[in-house]
Protein backbone atom coordinates (compact mmCIF):
# COMPACT_ATOMS: atom_id res chain seq x y z
CA UNK A 1 0.00 0.00 0.00
CA UNK A 2 2.98 2.40 1.24
CA UNK A 3 4.67 1.29 -2.21
CA UNK A 4 1.88 2.44 -4.14
CA UNK A 5 1.64 5.57 -2.62
CA UNK A 6 5.24 6.41 -3.41
CA UNK A 7 4.35 5.42 -7.16
CA UNK A 8 1.29 7.68 -7.65
CA UNK A 9 3.30 10.88 -6.26
CA UNK A 10 6.56 10.15 -8.06
CA UNK A 11 3.89 9.75 -11.31
CA UNK A 12 2.10 12.49 -9.97
CA UNK A 13 5.15 14.62 -10.13
CA UNK A 14 6.61 13.47 -13.58
CA UNK A 15 3.24 14.42 -15.49
CA UNK A 16 3.36 17.76 -13.14
CA UNK A 17 6.62 18.21 -15.06
CA UNK A 18 5.79 17.40 -18.34
CA UNK A 19 2.57 19.74 -18.34
CA UNK A 20 4.62 22.81 -17.22
CA UNK A 21 7.43 22.03 -19.59
CA UNK A 22 4.89 21.51 -22.44
CA UNK A 23 2.61 24.81 -21.41
CA UNK A 24 6.22 26.82 -21.22
CA UNK A 25 7.32 25.29 -24.42
CA UNK A 26 3.70 26.14 -26.04
CA UNK A 27 3.52 30.10 -24.94
CA UNK A 28 6.81 31.33 -25.03
CA UNK A 29 9.14 28.49 -27.67
CA UNK A 30 12.21 28.84 -28.95
CA UNK A 31 12.73 31.78 -32.05
CA UNK A 32 15.13 33.18 -33.98
CA UNK A 33 15.27 37.02 -35.28
CA UNK A 34 17.59 38.51 -38.01
CA UNK A 35 18.82 42.39 -37.29
CA UNK A 36 19.87 43.75 -40.51
CA UNK A 37 21.90 47.18 -40.75
CA UNK A 38 24.02 47.01 -37.68
CA UNK A 39 26.50 49.45 -37.74
CA UNK A 40 29.71 48.55 -37.12
CA UNK A 41 31.77 50.62 -34.74
CA UNK A 42 36.01 51.31 -35.55
CA UNK A 43 37.95 51.51 -32.50
CA UNK A 44 41.51 52.73 -31.91
CA UNK A 45 41.53 55.23 -34.08
CA UNK A 46 43.80 56.82 -31.68
CA UNK A 47 46.66 53.77 -31.77
CA UNK A 48 46.48 54.26 -35.45
CA UNK A 49 46.86 57.67 -35.76
CA UNK A 50 50.01 57.04 -33.03
CA UNK A 51 51.11 54.88 -35.88
CA UNK A 52 51.69 57.25 -38.50
CA UNK A 53 49.18 55.63 -40.53
CA UNK A 54 45.38 56.58 -41.46
CA UNK A 55 42.49 54.31 -42.41
CA UNK A 56 42.15 54.44 -46.80
CA UNK A 57 38.97 51.99 -46.83
CA UNK A 58 36.81 49.76 -44.65
CA UNK A 59 34.78 46.34 -46.49
CA UNK A 60 31.71 46.90 -44.90
CA UNK A 61 29.93 49.66 -42.89
CA UNK A 62 26.71 47.59 -41.48
CA UNK A 63 26.55 43.65 -40.61
CA UNK A 64 23.33 41.45 -40.07
CA UNK A 65 23.22 39.42 -36.97
CA UNK A 66 20.53 36.38 -36.32
CA UNK A 67 20.02 36.17 -32.84
CA UNK A 68 18.17 32.94 -31.43
CA UNK A 69 16.38 32.40 -28.15
CA UNK A 70 12.83 32.54 -26.11
CA UNK A 71 10.29 33.91 -28.65
CA UNK A 72 9.68 36.29 -25.23
CA UNK A 73 13.11 37.62 -25.06
CA UNK A 74 13.71 37.78 -28.93
CA UNK A 75 10.98 40.41 -29.14
CA UNK A 76 12.06 42.64 -26.56
CA UNK A 77 15.57 43.03 -28.48
CA UNK A 78 16.02 46.21 -30.19
CA UNK A 79 19.16 46.83 -32.65
CA UNK A 80 20.39 49.86 -30.34
CA UNK A 81 20.90 46.80 -27.80
CA UNK A 82 23.66 45.06 -30.68
CA UNK A 83 27.04 46.36 -30.77
CA UNK A 84 29.51 45.16 -33.10
CA UNK A 85 32.77 46.44 -33.52
CA UNK A 86 36.47 46.41 -35.08
CA UNK A 87 39.49 47.31 -32.86
CA UNK A 88 42.09 49.03 -35.49
CA UNK A 89 44.88 49.24 -32.76
CA UNK A 90 46.10 46.25 -34.45
CA UNK A 91 46.12 47.16 -37.92
CA UNK A 92 49.60 46.93 -39.72
CA UNK A 93 50.14 49.39 -43.18
CA UNK A 94 48.12 47.46 -45.99
CA UNK A 95 45.54 45.28 -45.75
CA UNK A 96 44.30 43.68 -43.13
CA UNK A 97 41.70 41.30 -41.93
CA UNK A 98 40.09 42.04 -38.42
CA UNK A 99 38.09 40.04 -36.64
CA UNK A 100 34.42 41.59 -35.82
CA UNK A 101 33.08 41.39 -31.77
CA UNK A 102 29.50 41.52 -31.20
CA UNK A 103 28.32 41.72 -28.23
CA UNK A 104 24.51 40.93 -27.70
CA UNK A 105 22.02 41.00 -24.15
CA UNK A 106 21.86 37.97 -22.15
CA UNK A 107 19.69 35.49 -22.63
CA UNK A 108 20.06 35.22 -26.24
CA UNK A 109 22.72 33.71 -28.59
CA UNK A 110 24.35 34.88 -31.66
CA UNK A 111 22.89 32.16 -34.60
CA UNK A 112 24.40 33.56 -37.79
CA UNK A 113 26.33 36.87 -38.71
CA UNK A 114 26.57 37.82 -42.65
CA UNK A 115 30.37 38.68 -41.96
CA UNK A 116 32.98 37.22 -39.20
CA UNK A 117 36.14 39.89 -40.37
CA UNK A 118 36.02 43.31 -41.98
CA UNK A 119 38.74 43.85 -44.73
CA UNK A 120 40.48 47.27 -43.25
CA UNK A 121 43.07 48.84 -46.01
CA UNK A 122 45.59 51.40 -44.18
CA UNK A 123 47.95 54.25 -45.79
CA UNK A 124 50.50 56.49 -44.38
CA UNK A 125 49.22 59.15 -42.45
CA UNK A 126 49.70 62.67 -44.14
CA UNK A 127 48.55 66.63 -44.33
CA UNK A 128 48.60 69.24 -46.63
CA UNK A 129 47.68 72.80 -46.55
CA UNK A 130 44.80 73.65 -48.75
CA UNK A 131 43.47 76.80 -50.22
CA UNK A 132 39.78 77.67 -49.63
CA UNK A 133 37.56 78.53 -52.18
CA UNK A 134 34.22 80.31 -51.50
CA UNK A 135 31.36 77.52 -53.70
CA UNK A 136 28.09 79.57 -54.33
CA UNK A 137 24.79 77.23 -54.87
CA UNK A 138 22.03 77.91 -56.58
CA UNK A 139 20.88 80.68 -59.96
CA UNK A 140 21.38 84.17 -59.83
CA UNK A 141 20.66 87.32 -62.53
CA UNK A 142 23.06 87.37 -66.28
CA UNK A 143 23.97 90.49 -64.82
CA UNK A 144 23.91 89.90 -60.92
CA UNK A 145 26.78 87.65 -59.12
CA UNK A 146 27.74 87.18 -55.19
CA UNK A 147 30.81 88.78 -54.46
CA UNK A 148 33.70 87.21 -51.69
CA UNK A 149 34.71 90.44 -49.16
CA UNK A 150 36.00 88.59 -46.65
CA UNK A 151 36.81 85.07 -45.39
CA UNK A 152 37.64 83.92 -41.76
CA UNK A 153 40.70 82.09 -42.82
CA UNK A 154 42.20 81.24 -46.45
CA UNK A 155 43.72 77.64 -45.81
CA UNK A 156 42.86 75.02 -43.93
CA UNK A 157 44.66 71.47 -43.19
CA UNK A 158 43.94 68.22 -44.67
CA UNK A 159 44.97 65.15 -43.27
CA UNK A 160 44.50 61.19 -43.78
CA UNK A 161 45.73 58.53 -46.03
CA UNK A 162 48.50 59.62 -48.48
CA UNK A 163 46.12 58.85 -51.64
CA UNK A 164 43.13 60.47 -50.29
CA UNK A 165 44.92 63.68 -49.04
CA UNK A 166 46.56 63.56 -52.59
CA UNK A 167 43.31 63.94 -54.34
CA UNK A 168 42.18 66.72 -52.57
CA UNK A 169 42.43 70.00 -54.93
CA UNK A 170 40.71 72.46 -52.78
CA UNK A 171 38.26 72.96 -50.28
CA UNK A 172 35.03 74.44 -50.58
CA UNK A 173 33.62 76.84 -48.25
CA UNK A 174 29.66 76.12 -49.31
CA UNK A 175 26.95 79.26 -49.91
CA UNK A 176 23.67 77.77 -49.21
CA UNK A 177 21.22 79.07 -52.15
CA UNK A 178 19.17 82.12 -50.97
CA UNK A 179 21.72 83.28 -48.21
CA UNK A 180 23.25 85.98 -50.21
CA UNK A 181 21.32 89.46 -50.24
CA UNK A 182 22.03 92.93 -51.54
CA UNK A 183 23.33 93.49 -48.50
CA UNK A 184 26.71 92.40 -47.07
CA UNK A 185 26.06 89.46 -44.97
CA UNK A 186 28.28 87.34 -43.11
CA UNK A 187 27.44 83.53 -43.18
CA UNK A 188 28.90 80.11 -41.41
CA UNK A 189 29.82 77.92 -44.34
CA UNK A 190 30.38 74.06 -44.16
CA UNK A 191 33.99 72.88 -45.85
CA UNK A 192 34.04 70.64 -47.95
CA UNK A 193 36.73 68.95 -49.71
CA UNK A 194 37.09 68.07 -53.39
CA UNK A 195 38.91 66.71 -56.10
CA UNK A 196 40.18 68.22 -59.51
CA UNK A 197 36.65 67.08 -60.69
CA UNK A 198 34.50 68.75 -57.48
CA UNK A 199 33.58 65.04 -56.24
CA UNK A 200 33.83 65.30 -52.56
CA UNK A 201 36.69 63.23 -50.71
CA UNK A 202 35.42 61.12 -48.28
CA UNK A 203 37.84 60.14 -45.09
CA UNK A 204 40.07 63.00 -44.43
CA UNK A 205 40.01 65.28 -41.53
CA UNK A 206 40.25 69.40 -42.07
CA UNK A 207 41.94 71.71 -39.58
CA UNK A 208 38.64 73.48 -39.30
CA UNK A 209 35.05 72.63 -40.53
CA UNK A 210 33.86 75.83 -41.01
CA UNK A 211 34.72 79.20 -41.78
CA UNK A 212 32.29 83.00 -41.70
CA UNK A 213 32.13 84.41 -45.26
CA UNK A 214 31.27 87.61 -45.74
CA UNK A 215 29.21 88.03 -49.18
CA UNK A 216 26.33 90.35 -51.13
CA UNK A 217 25.34 90.23 -54.51
CA UNK A 218 27.48 92.12 -57.13
CA UNK A 219 27.54 93.42 -60.90
CA UNK A 220 29.08 91.57 -63.54
CA UNK A 221 30.84 93.68 -66.51
CA UNK A 222 32.57 92.51 -69.61
CA UNK A 223 35.82 94.06 -70.58
CA UNK A 224 38.72 93.06 -72.90
CA UNK A 225 41.96 91.45 -71.72
CA UNK A 226 44.85 91.98 -72.31
CA UNK A 227 48.03 89.61 -71.38
CA UNK A 228 51.43 90.23 -70.66
CA UNK A 229 53.56 87.85 -72.13
CA UNK A 230 57.53 87.48 -71.76
CA UNK A 231 59.48 84.85 -73.57
CA UNK A 232 63.78 85.34 -74.06
CA UNK A 233 64.09 82.44 -75.63
CA UNK A 234 61.62 83.09 -78.45
CA UNK A 235 64.33 83.35 -81.21
CA UNK A 236 65.35 79.67 -79.97
CA UNK A 237 62.49 78.27 -79.57
CA UNK A 238 58.97 79.38 -81.21
CA UNK A 239 55.67 79.58 -79.35
CA UNK A 240 52.45 80.63 -80.14
CA UNK A 241 49.80 81.27 -77.34
CA UNK A 242 46.34 82.16 -77.07
CA UNK A 243 43.88 83.45 -74.19
CA UNK A 244 40.12 84.78 -73.79
CA UNK A 245 39.95 88.13 -74.94
CA UNK A 246 38.01 89.55 -72.64
CA UNK A 247 37.09 88.76 -68.87
CA UNK A 248 34.41 89.24 -66.82
CA UNK A 249 34.60 90.84 -63.48
CA UNK A 250 32.27 91.64 -60.61
CA UNK A 251 31.73 94.20 -57.76
CA UNK A 252 29.80 97.02 -56.94
CA UNK A 253 28.68 99.57 -60.01
CA UNK A 254 30.59 102.45 -58.41
CA UNK A 255 34.26 100.05 -58.49
CA UNK A 256 33.20 99.04 -62.19
CA UNK A 257 32.36 102.05 -63.59
CA UNK A 258 35.91 103.17 -64.45
CA UNK A 259 37.25 99.93 -65.51
CA UNK A 260 37.07 99.67 -69.31
CA UNK A 261 40.43 96.82 -69.60
CA UNK A 262 41.88 94.61 -67.80
CA UNK A 263 45.98 93.52 -68.24
CA UNK A 264 47.39 90.64 -66.01
CA UNK A 265 50.35 90.21 -64.39
CA UNK A 266 53.34 89.22 -66.94
CA UNK A 267 53.74 85.29 -68.06
CA UNK A 268 57.13 84.43 -68.67
CA UNK A 269 57.42 81.77 -71.42
CA UNK A 270 61.55 81.41 -71.36
CA UNK A 271 61.76 78.41 -69.53
CA UNK A 272 58.55 76.62 -71.44
CA UNK A 273 59.66 73.58 -73.64
CA UNK A 274 56.56 71.95 -74.29
CA UNK A 275 52.80 72.97 -74.30
CA UNK A 276 50.93 73.71 -71.87
CA UNK A 277 48.67 75.80 -70.45
CA UNK A 278 49.44 78.75 -67.89
CA UNK A 279 46.43 80.30 -65.19
CA UNK A 280 46.53 84.05 -65.65
CA UNK A 281 46.26 86.71 -62.45
CA UNK A 282 44.39 89.44 -63.44
CA UNK A 283 45.87 93.16 -61.89
CA UNK A 284 42.13 94.22 -60.29
CA UNK A 285 41.57 96.99 -57.95
CA UNK A 286 40.34 96.06 -54.52
CA UNK A 287 36.81 95.38 -54.65
CA UNK A 288 36.76 94.10 -58.07
CA UNK A 289 37.14 90.29 -58.62
CA UNK A 290 36.84 87.87 -61.16
CA UNK A 291 33.53 86.22 -62.44
CA UNK A 292 32.88 82.50 -62.16
CA UNK A 293 31.93 82.84 -65.62
CA UNK A 294 35.27 83.83 -66.70
CA UNK A 295 37.30 82.04 -63.75
CA UNK A 296 37.78 78.68 -65.78
CA UNK A 297 38.85 79.68 -68.15
CA UNK A 298 41.07 82.25 -67.61
CA UNK A 299 44.54 80.62 -69.17
CA UNK A 300 47.10 80.93 -71.62
CA UNK A 301 47.45 77.86 -73.70
CA UNK A 302 51.10 77.86 -75.17
CA UNK A 303 51.96 75.90 -78.11
CA UNK A 304 56.05 75.21 -78.67
CA UNK A 305 56.78 74.58 -82.46
CA UNK A 306 58.67 71.07 -81.82
CA UNK A 307 62.41 71.23 -82.44
CA UNK A 308 64.36 68.72 -84.30
CA UNK A 309 68.04 67.23 -84.71
CA UNK A 310 70.70 66.79 -86.96
CA UNK A 311 74.03 64.90 -86.24
CA UNK A 312 77.32 65.61 -87.41
CA UNK A 313 80.32 63.39 -87.22
CA UNK A 314 83.79 64.25 -86.67
CA UNK A 315 87.77 62.67 -86.11
CA UNK A 316 90.09 63.62 -84.36
CA UNK A 317 91.79 64.97 -86.72
CA UNK A 318 89.16 67.80 -86.54
CA UNK A 319 89.94 68.31 -83.15
CA UNK A 320 92.99 71.78 -82.50
CA UNK A 321 94.95 71.14 -79.82
CA UNK A 322 96.28 73.91 -77.54
CA UNK A 323 98.70 74.23 -74.66
CA UNK A 324 101.20 71.30 -75.68
CA UNK A 325 105.00 71.66 -74.63
CA UNK A 326 107.00 72.27 -77.45
CA UNK A 327 109.04 69.60 -77.40
CA UNK A 328 106.16 66.90 -77.07
CA UNK A 329 104.01 65.61 -80.03
CA UNK A 330 100.32 64.37 -79.09
CA UNK A 331 98.14 62.01 -81.16
CA UNK A 332 94.35 61.43 -80.76
CA UNK A 333 93.27 58.03 -80.19
CA UNK A 334 89.44 58.85 -80.23
CA UNK A 335 88.59 57.71 -83.66
CA UNK A 336 85.09 59.35 -84.08
CA UNK A 337 83.20 62.56 -82.88
CA UNK A 338 79.54 62.89 -83.05
CA UNK A 339 77.37 66.40 -82.25
CA UNK A 340 73.80 66.04 -82.15
CA UNK A 341 72.32 69.64 -82.36
CA UNK A 342 68.54 70.13 -81.65
CA UNK A 343 66.89 73.45 -82.99
CA UNK A 344 64.58 75.13 -86.02
CA UNK A 345 64.40 73.08 -88.82
CA UNK A 346 65.63 76.26 -90.94
CA UNK A 347 68.39 77.08 -88.94
CA UNK A 348 69.54 73.14 -88.59
CA UNK A 349 69.72 73.31 -92.31
CA UNK A 350 71.97 76.42 -92.44
CA UNK A 351 74.38 74.49 -90.57
CA UNK A 352 77.71 72.70 -91.73
CA UNK A 353 80.70 71.58 -90.63
CA UNK A 354 82.65 74.89 -90.90
CA UNK A 355 80.00 76.51 -88.17
CA UNK A 356 81.97 74.00 -85.40
CA UNK A 357 85.11 74.30 -83.50
CA UNK A 358 86.68 71.99 -81.54
CA UNK A 359 89.51 72.23 -78.94
CA UNK A 360 91.11 70.35 -76.47
CA UNK A 361 93.70 71.95 -73.87
CA UNK A 362 96.84 70.23 -72.83
CA UNK A 363 98.18 72.96 -70.82
CA UNK A 364 100.48 71.20 -67.99
CA UNK A 365 100.09 67.58 -69.41
CA UNK A 366 103.12 65.26 -69.70
CA UNK A 367 103.99 62.10 -71.31
CA UNK A 368 101.93 59.20 -71.75
CA UNK A 369 98.30 58.44 -72.18
CA UNK A 370 95.31 61.51 -70.91
CA UNK A 371 91.41 62.07 -71.16
CA UNK A 372 91.01 65.50 -71.86
CA UNK A 373 87.85 67.46 -72.19
CA UNK A 374 86.50 68.77 -75.70
CA UNK A 375 85.23 71.75 -76.18
CA UNK A 376 82.80 72.59 -78.61
CA UNK A 377 81.77 76.03 -80.46
CA UNK A 378 79.08 76.71 -82.85
CA UNK A 379 78.61 79.71 -84.88
CA UNK A 380 75.40 78.87 -85.92
CA UNK A 381 71.55 79.10 -84.40
CA UNK A 382 70.65 76.04 -82.18
CA UNK A 383 69.12 75.13 -79.14
CA UNK A 384 71.04 72.72 -77.40
CA UNK A 385 74.03 70.23 -78.46
CA UNK A 386 75.40 67.22 -77.30
CA UNK A 387 78.51 66.05 -77.71
CA UNK A 388 79.54 62.26 -77.90
CA UNK A 389 82.24 61.27 -76.13
CA UNK A 390 83.22 64.56 -74.53
CA UNK A 391 86.57 63.53 -73.67
CA UNK A 392 89.17 62.42 -75.72
CA UNK A 393 91.72 60.10 -75.04
CA UNK A 394 94.81 61.38 -76.05
CA UNK A 395 98.82 60.18 -76.29
CA UNK A 396 101.41 62.35 -75.75
CA UNK A 397 105.22 61.85 -76.49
Amino acid sequence: MLANKRFNIVLSLIIAICLWAYVIGETNPADSKTFRDIPIVLMGEQTLEDNGLALLSVSAETMNITLTGSRADINHISAKEIYASVNLADAAKGENQLKIQIRVPEDVEIEDKSINKLTVVTEERVSKEVEIQVAYQGSFDDEEEPITVDVSRNSVVVTGASSLVEKVRKVNAVVEEGKVKEQLTTMTSQLVPVDGSGETVENVELSAKSVQVSAQLATTKTVPLTVAVNDDRAEQLPKTSSAPKTIIIKGKSSDLAGIDSVTTETVNLSDVTEDTEIPLRPILPDGVQVSSKSADHLVLKVKVTPLESRTFTFNGEDVKLTGLGGDLKADIKTAKIEIVVRGRKEDLEALSEENFRLTADLKDLDEGSHNVSLEVICSGDYVSLDVNPDHLKVMIE
